[in-house]
């Protein structure tokens, strides 16, 4: 398992939102837009997973899609293997809030072990913070990530398993996460409507020497047998931040 993507919107700070029946987000956040439209996509095997892995992304795709133009995320594993896909999509050292908003649909659920997607912010002092979460075929929970001496990823008590979610079919997923100093705060997820707190935190900053201001996000595949090959399309993918 593992964690970091490599990867000037104007925006106003606002009240922190409720986290009640749903995830709010105030009227005065960011927003990316659509982020599969982006033609800047990266994409790599990571080398903190087993064995190795191949991947591409074509955009735009007719169908599946909600609105016409989905992207198309594709990967070839060995040994479980991992792809990581990332996206530099601004520069904001000062935001605290964020929200992690996509649609996904998978043609077979049962070659996926671990949906990674993540949020990464260099602060002005050079630390990198990294909002990293997953839904966990093997843990069968959504996970969070502490960055305690590296990396260390933490079950929650809200069951996930991508194996389980159903094929071929758009699920919606929202991720509600915050910072203080260097500490993480995973306020909420929502998974096809259905609100979970989760309202853990922990120590959630590295210094990778990243440049300062930069918000990126990943998402990674992780394969759930000796071989085979996952596709995956997004559509509506955007994040929100104040």
């Amino acid at each position: 398992m593992k964690i970091f993507g490599y990867a000037v919107l104007m925006f106003s700070i606002a009240a922190a939102p409720v986290f009640a029946a749903d995830i709010s987000i105030p009227k005065g956040a960011a927003s990316t837009g659509d982020l599969t439209e982006s033609s800047h996509w990266e994409w790599t095997h990571d080398g903190k997973t087993p064995g190795g892995s191949v991947a591409s992304s074509h955009y735009p795709i007719g169908s599946p899609s909600l609105d016409g133009h989905a992207r198309e995320f594709y990967m070839s594993y060995a040994d479980k293997g991992g792809e990581r896909f990332s996206l530099t999509f601004g520069r904001n050292a000062e935001v605290t809030h964020f929200v992690y908003d996509t649609y996904v649909y998978l043609e077979d659920p049962s070659e996926l072990a671990n949906l990674e997607m993540d949020i990464n912010q260099v602060l002005s002092n050079g630390l990198t913070v990294i909002y990293a979460f997953q839904c966990s075929a093997y843990s069968g929970t959504w996970q969070y990530a502490l960055m305690t001496n590296g990396p260390h990823w933490h079950a929650t008590k809200v069951g996930c398993s991508p194996k389980k979610w159903a094929a071929k079919t758009w699920h919606h997923i929202q991720i509600a996460s915050h910072r203080s100093g260097d500490e993480v705060f995973y306020d909420a997820v929502t998974f096809d409507g259905e609100y979970h707190a989760i309202n853990e935190k922990g120590h959630g900053t590295l210094d990778l020497h990243w440049s300062p201001g930069s918000l990126s996000l990943n998402f990674q595949l992780d394969g759930a047998n000796s071989r085979g090959e996952i596709t995956l399309f997004q559509d509506k993918l955007t994040v929100f931040y104040w």
